[in-house]
Order: C-alpha cells, then sequence, then structure tokens
C-alpha cells in the first residue's frame, strides 16, 4: 500500500513539473511574441526612412547602406526579416525605376542570400517563402532551384514554385509541365491561368500542344487556356477530340470549351 501511495505522490509531482514547464514555454512564448512586435515597431519608421531615401530621393544604395542610421540595425535579425517583407511588398506594389531601385538593394544589402537560404531549407514553408521572394523580385538565378520543387510532395509548395515559373519566364515556363506526370488540380490550374494573364502571349501561336499530352490535367489546361485566351486557331483539334477516345471528363471540358470560344456559331455551320 505504501508502495502505491509513494507511484501516486510521484505521478502528482511529474504531472505538476509537466503543468509548470508548458506553463512557462508557453510564457516564454507569448514574451518573445510580443518583443518582436515591439522591435518590429520599432523598425518600421526606420525601414520607411531608408527606402523613402532610396526611392524618392535618389541617394545611391550604396550610401543608404552605409550610412549610421542602416549600420546600427543591419545586424539584428528581426529588422532584416522586417526589411526583406517590406522590399518584397514594395516592388509588388511599384513598377519601371522604382523596382529597378529596391531590386538594387535587395542585391546590395544581401537580403537576396536570406531568400535562397530559405530556398534551400528543408521546411516547405520557408521554401516557400523564399521562392516568393525571389520571383517577386525577379531573380531569374534561382530558377534551376525552385523548378526542382515543382514535383515535390506538398502541393502548397508545388503551387508556388510553378507560380514563380511562370513569372520569372512568363509563357516559356510553362514548357516544365510537359515533363510533368501529375495530376494538376483545379485550384493549381486556377493560379497559373492568373499568372499567366500578366504575361506576353503575343508570341504564343497555341496551346493546342497541351491536348496531345498523355497527362488528362494538361489536356484539361490546355483547354481551359484557349478558352481564355480566345485561341480559335485551335478549333480542329478541339472538336477532334469530341470523337477521340478521351475521358468523358476531358470531352465536357472540350464542349465548354468550344461554347466559349467567340466563333463557335460560325463554326458549327462550317461543320454542317
Amino acid at each position: 500500500m505504501k508502495g502505491l501511495n509513494n507511484y501516486i505522490l510521484a505521478f502528482i509531482i511529474l504531472a505538476l513539473l509537466s503543468s509548470l514547464l508548458f506553463l512557462t514555454l508557453l510564457l516564454i512564448s507569448r514574451l518573445n511574441k510580443i518583443y518582436e512586435k515591439r522591435l518590429i515597431n520599432r523598425y518600421v519608421p526606420i525601414i520607411d526612412k531608408l527606402l523613402f531615401s532610396i526611392l524618392f530621393n535618389d541617394e545611391p544604395v550604396h550610401k543608404v547602406i552605409e550610412s549610421n542610421l542602416y549600420q546600427s540595425v543591419y545586424k539584428h535579425k528581426s529588422f532584416k526579416k522586417t526589411l526583406l517583407a517590406s522590399i518584397v511588398k514594395l516592388h509588388e506594389e511599384y513598377s519601371g525605376d522604382y523596382n529597378e531601385k529596391l531590386e538594387d538593394f535587395y542585391h546590395q544589402s544581401g537580403l537576396i542570400k536570406i531568400s535562397f537560404f530559405k530556398l534551400k531549407s528543408k521546411a516547405w514553408h520557408e521554401q516557400c517563402e523564399g521562392i516568393r521572394e525571389l520571383s517577386q523580385m525577379n531573380i531569374k538565378a534561382g530558377i534551376s532551384d525552385i523548378k526542382k520543387c515543382i514535383w515535390h510532395n506538398n502541393a502548397t509548395l508545388k503551387l508556388e514554385a510553378l507560380i514563380a515559373v511562370i513569372r520569372l519566364q512568363g509563357v516559356e515556363g510553362l514548357s516544365v509541365l510537359h515533363e510533368y506526370n501529375e495530376q494538376i488540380n483545379d485550384w493549381i490550374q486556377l493560379n497559373l491561368i492568373f499568372e499567366l494573364e500578366n504575361s506576353n502571349l503575343e508570341a504564343v501561336e497555341s496551346f493546342s500542344h497541351f491536348l496531345k499530352s498523355k497527362n488528362e490535367s494538361l489536356v484539361i489546361f490546355g483547354l481551359r487556356l484557349i478558352a481564355k485566351f480566345n485561341q480559335i486557331q485551335s478549333l480542329d483539334q478541339i472538336w477532334e477530340l469530341q470523337f477521340s477516345n478521351a475521358s468523358d471528363k476531358v470531352k465536357t471540358e472540350a464542349l465548354r470549351t468550344l461554347e466559349r470560344l467567340p466563333s463557335m456559331s460560325i463554326y458549327n455551320r462550317a461543320k454542317s
């Protein structure tokens, strides 16, 4: 009986210690978040001042980096994190000379190294951040490593990589899909089409080459691209799908594509 009481007492003590440890770790985590938030609030006006001088006062990037203001904070991890996020966001909002200045600062400040470090991380969410940063900052040197992520098991990382390749290479980036054996779901297709809307499509004669793919999802993707960009020159290939041994899903999408193309009524009269 005495031994049983000792076991119960030991269990209670262990439970209390575990609870105390959990509460301590939770408190430390919250304090760290509060501290980091305070640091960010402190860094934001500094970052605004630095970037304003580059973008609107035409201050040379190397002088901003050599300034006492920058030198006093650049070694702090939270500062670099906040600065990187600010540059990427501004690059998304601006264009032209402003973006060139931001890209120059991104290189000279060494922030680009942080993005490449994230890209090569084993954590998929960090890889996503790195891919997003590199593609937004127009760093084509990262394409080969980004393409490797297209075959990753994580769907989010896969999507980020595909979008980044198109953002960096435009329509040319779609060539990577010819080697793609996995199914591309509707959500990925929608995001890719949205990204392509910002690309130069004048050099593209047709997306009909996707219709010859053995990957059903790529055929459907090709049909949706044809419909989206009104490529009426692909009408014959689409019509042939209706009489092929393609799946019902492909035939349904082909019919939907034909109905969406502006010259469908003329085509029907020509076929009859």
